[in-house]
């Protein structure tokens, strides 16, 4: 798995490892078996009463209740809490609202069943997930988590929001003039793909510095904030270049997620708008050379 320079600058890792592991079966469509109940609110840790019936064998989803955003694309790049359970245990075996922080994930990153049962459904939706092993982990199982090769899991998810790979910011943001003194160009329309190119001559950053290209129109971010951008980015003598929507990415490839106050560029976001579109110049950190990172902010959590 490939790692984005932008994450590599705060030493994080994708969130949700456990459901990247996953196999794809070849069966389709849902169940109607009697499926437990999951009690809580949106945003809130579920607790589980199981049914004394079997699990159907099928792919089973229920809306616990139904969001009011866009409908979620297959494909696209997910932000959401989750739990998950083996049919029948109390115990977790993996839960975002234990580590405090919603995760990432692409669907074409994850267990067959969340690839499924999750597009159509809109954001701030709360999903009930029952996956047979054929969409889950099949016939292997996964140890490390305690699910056998039989073994049907079950997820509360809560869908936060939901983007596609190529995702970018606000078409119809307010443009923002760079000034004339920073060495650096950023070519492309707003809600478009950018290229950016450091001047030849430029003297590498003393400190980081921050420049407005838009202003967009959602919530200020905020100190504590976790922010969702879609990024272009180049190293400062222009050898690297990395964008958010590189398939040479993989299973990071599409808009990432990260903490204001992580150690990232993303650090310097903090102030700026919702669906604006910022110039990141950040000095050097440990080996990593000087970087130039034109973002678009996408959503803070």
């Amino acid at each position: 798995m490939t790692t984005s320079h932008l994450r590599a600058l705060a030493g994080a890792t994708a969130a949700a490892l456990l459901l990247l592991a996953g196999c794809s079966g070849s069966s389709e469509g849902t169940g109607g078996g009697s499926l437990p109940e999951a009690s809580g609110d949106f945003g809130d840790a579920p607790e589980f009463t199981w049914p004394d019936s079997d699990p159907s064998g099928e792919l089973e989803v229920e809306v616990l209740s139904e969001g009011d955003g866009p409908d979620v694309p297959e494909g696209s790049v997910v932000i959401a809490n989750y739990e998950g359970h083996v049919w029948g245990s109390d115990e977790a075996f993996d839960s975002s609202y234990e580590r405090g922080e919603p995760a990432r994930f692409p669907l074409d990153g994850v267990v067959q069943g969340w690839g499924e049962g999750i597009p159509g459904n809109p954001a701030g939706s709360r999903l009930l997930i029952s996956i047979p092993p054929e969409k889950g982990y099949g016939s292997e199982g996964n140890e490390s988590a305690g699910i056998g090769g039989e073994d049907t899991i079950v997820f509360v998810v809560d869908v936060i929001s939901a983007f596609e790979i190529d995702s970018l910011g606000e078409a119809d943001a307010t443009p923002v003039d760079l000034p004339d003194d920073v060495p650096v160009t950023v070519e492309g329309d707003l809600g478009q793909e950018v290229s950016v190119e450091v001047d030849e001559d430029a003297e590498e950053p003393a400190e980081s510095e921050t420049f407005a290209l838009s202003q967009g129109s959602g919530e200020t971010v905020e100190e504590g904030d976790t922010v969702v951008v879609a990024y272009t980015l180049t190293s400062w003598d222009n050898e690297l270049t990395e964008s958010s929507s590189m398939s040479e990415l993989g299973p990071n490839a599409g808009p990432q997620m990260l903490p204001v106050g992580a150690g990232s560029a993303l650090d310097l976001v903090e102030g700026y708008q919702v669906g604006s579109r910022v110039l990141i110049i950040q000095t050097s950190v440990d080996d990593m050379p000087p970087m130039v990172v034109v973002a678009d902010i996408l959503d803070a959590l």
